[in-house]
């Protein structure tokens, strides 16, 4: 017996799983942490939805034990399904992984270092060790950010082929209008990332990108001058696994006025413990 497929059902389970997420992204930014959750009211009036409708959706939620719930102040925060879950995601088993040199390269660096992977056009930072005093911080921590201005990266880039490369520049590369009917509502961004995402970097075309690709093979390591703190050099290298695919990259950002013109010190640093962390997840270089 065939199943009829009628207009519109697909569109209708689509837009009702948006609206979920939409609450639990809502729930997992930092001003409803610091404000120990969100209540109903203030969960619809932030995403303009229904009072009714958001009501079912965090009661469907606080059931799969996606969300939690104070008794006292009927708050909302996110649940401890969600933990359980992200534990078995393959980022969690590389940050697991990845600590022990994440806390080498930060020694070794005096600055921080962070553990990153590409997802579509965006780099999210899964895991950062901080150093004692960062002007880069762990702010952009779980946060996407446009890939093409940030080390990590170019670096994954520079591991693509030539067809991927041009294939991922028509997708990412190039800022394009979202049509109206494709556009969810959003909790407001923070004015730095707001900011980050105006600014259109060093990198605005597919030759560019080509040119600093080659350049990126042939040190091992890339690097990004300013691009996402004024003041701060950031190096990344990429991470693979024992089937050689790239699964992240390692990065760490030095003050200017400290690493002056040493850049290329850095860059070997980074390249180093990526080299290493790699061969712990079963790479083996070709000779």
């Amino acid at each position: 017996m065939s199943t009829i497929s009628y207009p519109g059902e697909m569109s209708t389970h689509t837009s009702g799983l948006a609206r979920d997420l939409e609450v639990l992204e809502l729930l997992g930014t930092r001003g409803a942490w610091e404000d120990g959750g969100y209540g109903v009211q203030q969960i619809s009036h932030l995403l303009t939805r229904d009072k009714g409708q958001v009501s079912r959706v965090c009661q469907t939620l606080l059931r799969a034990g996606l969300l939690n719930r104070d008794r006292s102040t009927k708050r909302y925060t996110l649940g401890h399904h969600l933990y359980a879950l992200a534990m078995r995601t393959q980022e969690a088993h590389l940050a697991l992984l990845a600590r022990p040199t994440l806390l080498d390269l930060m020694a070794r660096a005096e600055e921080s270092a962070h553990l990153t992977v590409l997802r579509g056009g965006a780099i999210m930072t899964v895991h950062t060790e901080l150093a004692q005093h960062p002007e880069r911080d762990d702010s952009f921590d779980g946060v996407s950010i446009p890939a093409l201005k940030t080390a990590s990266g170019r670096a994954i880039l520079a591991t693509f082929t030539e067809d991927e490369l041009a294939a991922w520049w028509g997708e990412h590369g190039e800022a394009r209008d979202v049509p109206s009917v494709l556009q969810a509502e959003r909790p407001p961004e923070p004015a730095r990332l707001k900011r980050l995402r105006k600014n259109p970097g060093t990198i605005q075309s597919l030759e560019r990108l080509e040119k600093t690709v080659k350049t990126t093979r042939r040190r091992g390591y890339a690097i990004s001058d300013g691009e996402l703190t004024p003041t701060i050099v950031d190096a990344a290298a990429p991470l693979r696994n024992s089937f050689g695919l790239v699964v992240g990259a390692i990065a760490v950002g030095a003050r200017k006025d400290r690493i002056k013109d040493r850049y290329q010190a850095l860059g070997g640093l980074v390249r180093e413990s990526a080299e290493a962390l790699s061969w712990e997840l079963g790479w083996r270089p070709q000779s």
